[in-house]
């Protein structure tokens, strides 16, 4: 039976709905569903098919990774689930953003394998420095506007959660992989996690996240390379909502390692 994420325990002690005031609420998720229910139609069969899954959706919830609401449920269970376990030892944990080169053209997001990319990643974290790492994170979407003329591009990337060893290790594990690029001057970011409580639930929610941005070149008031967010556009939003109902949940996120204790790296 697969994992039904609406029946598993929310740690309250750790529930994002408590810590983060920019958590989306209820009525937020509705009515992003109700925006992407009105042009989804536009895409296709694709589109009319989870349309008409999407206006399913209420008591017997859908269960689809494109739906908003159902977002929001795994989100809460992900992440208070998440900050929970490094709770335990939090000390050790550093969180990794990794943006690899592959982009892709608007309208042509399915051409994204995500499957390849995690395999990949895997790979390179089971060559790496660390021995027998935890790593937990997942896969998450920006639009990538250019200052030369481009038309804006489709950029998948990571945000992980990566246990053991130290900073310099983990950076050894992946920087070899992803250079940076004209476009991406830093493709491999490595912090210590922060231990407080709000920190471990806020960067736990940040590895599946709900709201997906246009991501702007700018310049700061010193005059240096910034960058400018602001949501998508609903029909942007909507070709991403088909990808990512295709993915599933549990195949946007990545999981590596083993821990007896921690059951959540083996679910299905």
């Amino acid at each position: 039976m697969k994992f039904n994420f609406y029946s598993a325990d929310i740690n309250e002690d750790y529930d994002p709905t408590k810590y983060l005031k920019k958590f989306e609420t209820l009525s937020e998720a509705h009515d992003r569903r109700r925006r992407l229910i009105s042009v989804l139609p536009e895409y296709g069969e694709p589109g009319r098919a989870l349309a008409e899954r999407l206006s399913e959706c209420g008591f017997f919830r859908c269960r689809s990774a494109g739906c908003p609401v159902c977002l929001r449920a795994f989100r809460r269970w992900w992440g208070s689930t998440l900050a929970e376990y490094m709770a335990r030892d939090p000390e050790f944990w550093f969180t990794v953003s990794i943006v690899p080169p592959d982009l892709f053209d608007l309208g042509h997001l399915d051409g994204f394998n995500c499957d390849r990319l995690k395999d990949r990643v895997r790979k390179q974290i089971g060559r790496g420095p660390i021995s027998a790492p935890i790593v937990l994170g997942g896969i998450d979407y920006d639009l990538k506007h250019f200052d030369d003329g481009r038309s804006p591009r489709w950029c998948p990337h990571l945000y992980l959660l990566f246990s053991g060893g130290g900073k310099a290790l983990v950076e050894g594990t992946f920087r070899r992989h992803y250079p940076k690029s004209g476009d991406v001057e830093r493709p491999v970011v490595v912090t210590s996690q922060k231990t407080r409580d709000k920190d471990l639930v806020t960067t736990a929610t940040y590895t599946f996240k709900a709201r997906f941005k246009n991501r702007m070149p700018s310049t700061d008031s010193r005059g240096n390379a910034d960058t400018k967010v602001d949501e998508l556009a609903v029909h942007h939003q909507a070709e991403l909502a088909i990808l990512l109902d295709r993915q599933g949940f549990l195949g946007r996120i990545i999981r590596h390692g083993d821990d007896p204790s921690f059951p959540a790296l083996k679910l299905r």
